[in-house]
């Protein structure tokens, strides 16, 4: 999920990208060192990197917070790999290919009867073969030759892999003001600063965070203060809201066998007339 700590780290990352768009390794657009970091400066610190011509930008969020939650608390499907294992029905036989990894699970349906094997780390081709033919040998004859699985009495035949995937869902919303502040040690690099990163931010609209979602960022005004000149600090306020969700996620498999009962039999001992997977 994203938390207030997520968001101040993303702007935190954006503007040192703005400052540094070649890398921390070269110099900045503004020429000088700068320091790009969440909350507040120590007094004596800031006194100190001023003094040295480095400039300091601070993100920091504000109060109030506004409640946003708007959308209902539905699942939905946020990531599902691609998996690279195989598995292949033709006539009486299954055939397992391609690499195996875990979580996966293999799915054969014999005779409209679903088994299901999970796939366990250091699986190979030939053991899960040799998994399904056990299962399914509890039922109907099943053996495996390497990695071909063999069902001589198999009327309907069909195999499937399922993904394990992610699901996300959003618990609630919020927007909160973020005011990004430049402490600098004169007007010139106060200019060649902030422009940049007002421009970058102002460019986004949208902002990454690490559970997969964006938080809307939009500018809402700037500062300028000189009141403190004297102290050899000349500073500028950038002030940006973020829409951001709070999120929950869970793993999730793709279904590979629905099981079916069909009711409504005249004998209540045995109301279930069939059941049957597809």
């Amino acid at each position: 999920m994203a938390d207030l700590s997520d968001v101040e780290n993303a702007l935190v990352a954006a503007v040192t990208q703005a400052i540094y768009p070649t890398g921390t390794g070269n110099p900045s657009v503004a020429n000088a060192d700068c320091r790009v970091y969440r909350g507040w400066p120590i007094p004596a610190s800031l006194d100190t990197d001023l003094a040295a011509g480095k400039i300091n930008v601070t993100v920091f969020p504000l109060d109030p917070e506004q409640k946003m939650t708007r959308y209902t608390k539905d699942w939905q499907l946020q990531t599902l790999p691609t998996p690279a294992l195989t598995l292949t029905a033709s006539g009486t036989t299954i055939t397992v290919g391609g690499t195996s990894s875990s979580p996966l699970n293999a799915a054969a349906l014999v005779n409209r009867k679903g088994y299901v094997y999970a796939v366990q780390p250091g699986d190979t081709p030939s053991s899960i073969a040799t998994a399904l033919a056990a299962l399914i040998n509890a039922d109907t004859p099943a053996t495996s030759v390497g990695a071909v699985v063999t069902i001589p009495a198999a009327k309907q035949l069909a195999a499937r892999v399922g993904a394990v995937g992610t699901v996300i869902r959003e618990t609630k919303r919020q927007k909160r003001t973020f005011q990004i502040t430049f402490w600098c040690p004169n007007p010139t690099l106060r200019d060649a600063i902030v422009a940049p990163v007002d421009a970058a931010l102002a460019g986004m609209e949208r902002l990454s965070l690490p559970d997969g979602t964006g938080g809307r960022l939009l500018y809402e005004r700037s500062r300028v203060s000189d009141r403190v000149e004297r102290a050899v600090l000349y500073r500028r306020d950038l002030f940006y809201s973020v829409e951001y969700a709070t999120t929950n996620t869970q793993s999730a498999s793709q279904i590979v066998a629905e099981l079916f009962n069909l009711t409504g039999g005249l004998d209540p001992s045995n109301p279930a007339i069939a059941t049957f997977t597809i």
